[in-house]
């Protein structure tokens, strides 16, 4: 079983969700994801880089069994972006040019943790 140590990865993430709630084996998954078996194991372990594509990423969540609403699809995009930006965040930029605005004026704020998870509660709650 994938040990809580290495679910801070997309990786780890990957494969603590698809043992302990999917409980699919790697080759089944891998076949359902239509990936070699080589290829997500290494994944898991860290060898190579989670996928950039967003629409991979969903298409890993969703064959996790992860619903829309699920926080760890988040995380999953959040963990594939390490050194990045995340691909959903990126599709967004691209898709909607007020965000880049909305970045920079949150950015000159200087919002700690705490006032950005508000502010996002906010957004989620009145728009």
């Amino acid at each position: 079983m994938a040990n809580v140590e290495t679910a801070h990865t997309f990786g780890g993430l990957l494969k603590k969700i698809r043992l302990e709630e999917a409980k699919i084996g790697l080759r089944a998954f891998a076949e359902l994801i239509d990936w070699h078996p080589s290829n997500l194991s290494n994944l898991e372990r860290g060898r190579t880089r989670p996928p950039a594509d967003p629409q991979t990423i969903r298409y890993i969540c969703d064959a996790l069994g992860l619903t829309e609403d699920d926080p760890r699809r988040t995380e999953f995009f959040d963990l594939a972006a390490r050194n990045g930006v995340a691909g959903d965040v990126a599709e967004a930029i691209r898709e909607q040019p007020g965000i880049p605005v909305l970045v920079r004026a949150v950015a000159n704020r200087r919002l700690d943790d705490d006032r950005l998870r508000e502010l996002a509660e906010h957004i989620k709650k009145y728009y």
